[in-house]
């Protein structure tokens, strides 16, 4: 199909009552999800040039925008990108962000030119922090470290992260060139043996004041909802050092939060590196009805969780990591909304060092 073809379709129909609908949304379908790289270039740059464009050209627009950013390609692509990306959201209301074309350009471009990026970025480049982090959960993009040490000078939330993932984070399975993009969720906890606890533990615990709550739900901070009912974050002190043995279900029942509800569907052990893996896609990932936070954004997020569930202050990752590995920790499930869903409920419980501390985070979306 011609470009200025597939751009005149496009305008036939602004919505799904316009007796055209079908006619213009099909380009997209039909054309844009075809196309090679060339063409989806020209079609971009025609519809910039449309002063009030239609549904189906907005929409049309973020599909090629994608498609092209999957596409391997050299510098040239990245640079298109990037300026198609900056220039739509001048041009109409569509509904990407930057950092998520961020995560799209990591996930499809070689890494030499992903990393070319970082040689003459300045700190104040959103989009290329974004892209920094997105790009060090692929690949060691320890080559960009003066553009790190930027973003570090001028206080930068993302600078103080690693240029590669670090050992907690070998689960963080994420799409990269030249594999195609493909989902990699697996419920928390996948394959690891239950932990039901034992029979009527003799153990009482009193609740605690928790400060840090708020940090621990920063991963979920899209999951909460108005009424404050789909989250919680809780922190108890035993009446003795609990063996971690011992650390299971009944314990969890003992405690009460709401996330374990009337009957719970499942609790089983769990691992820094699959609580950390499920925070990050939480974050990442969004709710059903949040933003999402993509890759970079939510890797920060899942750190800040951790640490809070873990009760170091700071943001030291290593001093992070080295707390978790001390801890015991359970992923669970339960009815305590109105269904269960694995990919729409969170339950992480930890038990601290001191065996007497016990950190809770549930979170669901299963509505």
């Amino acid at each position: 199909m011609e470009i200025e073809e597939a751009v005149r379709r496009m305008g036939l129909a602004d919505n799904h009552r316009d007796r055209h609908w079908n006619r213009a949304v099909k380009v997209t379908d039909n054309a844009v999800q075809r196309a090679d790289p060339e063409w989806l270039t020209e079609l971009l740059a025609a519809l910039l040039r449309v002063p009030a464009p239609t549904y189906p050209m907005r929409h049309g627009f973020e599909v090629a925008l994608r498609r092209l950013a999957y596409a391997p390609g050299n510098a040239d692509r990245i640079r298109h990108v990037r300026t198609f990306a900056a220039e739509g959201r001048a041009w109409a209301p569509v509904r990407y962000e930057l950092a998520e074309v961020a995560a799209w350009l990591a996930t499809g471009q070689p890494v030499e030119h992903l990393l070319a990026v970082f040689d003459t970025a300045a700190a104040t480049d959103e989009f290329a922090a974004c892209l920094l982090q997105e790009t060090a959960l692929r690949y060691d993009a320890s080559a960009a470290a003066g553009y790190a040490e930027r973003l570090r000078a001028t206080g930068h939330p993302l600078g103080m992260l690693p240029l590669r993932r670090t050992p907690t984070e070998h689960r963080h399975v994420l799409s990269h060139h030249p594999d195609p993009p493909s989902p990699n969720w697996r419920p928390p906890g996948d394959g690891a043996p239950p932990a039901p606890g034992p029979d009527g533990i003799d153990v009482t615990a009193t609740e605690l004041d928790w400060p840090d709550a708020g940090r621990a739900l920063t991963a979920h901070h899209s999951w909460i909802s108005d009424t404050g009912d789909t989250t919680e974050a809780r922190l108890y002190l035993l009446d003795r050092p609990l063996d971690p043995a011992d650390f299971g279900a009944a314990l969890l029942r003992v405690l009460g939060p709401k996330s374990v509800g009337d009957s719970m569907t499942r609790t089983c052990g769990g691992t820094t590196a699959g609580v950390l893996r499920t925070l990050f896609h939480a974050a990442a990932g969004g709710s059903a009805y949040g933003p999402r936070m993509h890759g970079a954004y939510g890797r920060r997020a899942s750190w800040q969780s951790l640490a809070a569930l873990v009760g170091v202050p700071g943001d030291d990752i290593p001093t992070i990591e080295a707390a978790a590995g001390r801890c015991a920790w359970l992923l669970y499930t339960s009815d305590w909304h109105l269904a269960v869903d694995p990919s729409m409920d969170t339950g992480i419980a930890v038990l601290r060092p001191d065996h007497r501390t016990v950190a809770i985070l549930g979170a669901t979306d299963s509505d």
